[in-house]
Order: C-alpha cells, then structure tokens, then sequence
C-alpha cells in the first residue's frame, strides 16, 4: 500500500511534467489505478489541494537551516545555506508544480503558507547579503527565485532521464553559489 506522502509526492511529479494530465494520466504515473486514486481524491481539485498542503509541509521542513540567529558569523551562513539547498531539492518537483498551478495559487491558505515561507526565505538571503556572503547588489526576491529555478532545473534534468539524482546536489549549488562562468573568467 502506498502511502499518503509518497502518492502525493508521485503525483506532483506526474503533474510537474504535465500540468494538464487527468486522473487517469496520474493514477498512471503514480503506479495505483484510477479508482485508488479517486477513493482518495474524489476530483483532481481536491488532489492538487492535497498536492498543496504536502508542499508547505515539506518547505516548512526544509526551510529550518534558514532559521538561523542574527548573530551567526558567515561560515554559519555559508553551512546553513548548503544545507538549506540539499533540503530543498527533494521538494523541487513538489514546489515547481504548486507555484504554476492557477487551481493551487488561488487557494489563500497555500498562498498564506507561500508568502509566510518566502519572507522566512528572504529574511535568511538578507542576512547572508549583511555577511557579505551572497552579493548584495542582486535584491533577495531574485537569489530566492534563482535557487528555484535551479531545483526545478535539477528535478527536470532528473525526470527527463538526464541527470542522475545523486549528482544534482554537486550541479545545484555550484551553479548557484559560482554562475555559469570558469573561475576567474571576467564579467559582463
């Protein structure tokens, strides 16, 4: 029997891939039959709110190295953000079908947790900026939305049979901490 999170975490997947795939196409990618499926969610709304809800649980939780006090030097910074980045990427296809979904965004309680996740997120980044740990030139929102599209990157690469997962980790955060560009390599 498959449990609650790991249905719910199949299906987020499934939907990452196919924001319009139908209970059949879910039940299909999750491994369980349509009929298992609809037991559970007696319509695709209600599992895509179930989708939600399992999304700011598991943020919450990777969110934790980001609760780190004012007082932190920067090599704290710099353990709790690589922390925070390797949490994150197991939720990446979680995140990156609940924040395009137009059914999810327009639920206030998701858009609540959302919102209360991003400050929770931005208040870190700024404090890694005061550190002079991440470049202060560049507003918080954007480092935020940056890392995202980077995991959403990684769990694409990793669905398309392109990336393995155990080397997305190493991918996310050299890309996110150094760029694109060679070491030593002049700017733009």
């Amino acid at each position: 029997m498959v449990s609650e999170e790991q249905l719910l975490d199949s299906a987020a997947r499934v939907l990452a891939g196919d924001h319009s795939a139908s209970m059949v196409q879910i039940a299909a990618g999750t491994g369980t039959s349509r009929a298992t499926l609809g037991r559970r969610y007696a319509t695709r709304e209600a599992l895509l709110k179930a989708v939600a809800v399992r999304t700011i649980q598991v943020v919450d939780e990777c969110l934790a190295p980001a609760g780190l006090p004012e007082t932190a030097d920067g090599a704290a910074f710099d353990r709790a953000l690589e922390e925070l980045v390797v949490a994150l990427l197991p939720a990446a296809h979680l995140y990156g079908f609940t924040s395009r979904d137009a059914t999810v965004l327009a639920d206030p309680r998701f858009r609540a947790g959302i919102d209360r996740q991003d400050q929770r997120a931005l208040a870190f980044l700024a404090h890694g900026q005061r550190l002079g740990r991440l470049r202060a030139d560049l507003p918080p929102y954007w480092i935020w939305y940056a890392l995202w599209g980077l995991l959403d990157a990684a769990a694409e690469g990793v669905r398309d049979g392109r990336l393995a997962p155990r080397q997305t980790g190493r991918l996310v955060l050299t890309s996110f901490l150094g760029g694109i560009r060679p070491p030593g390599q002049p700017s733009a």
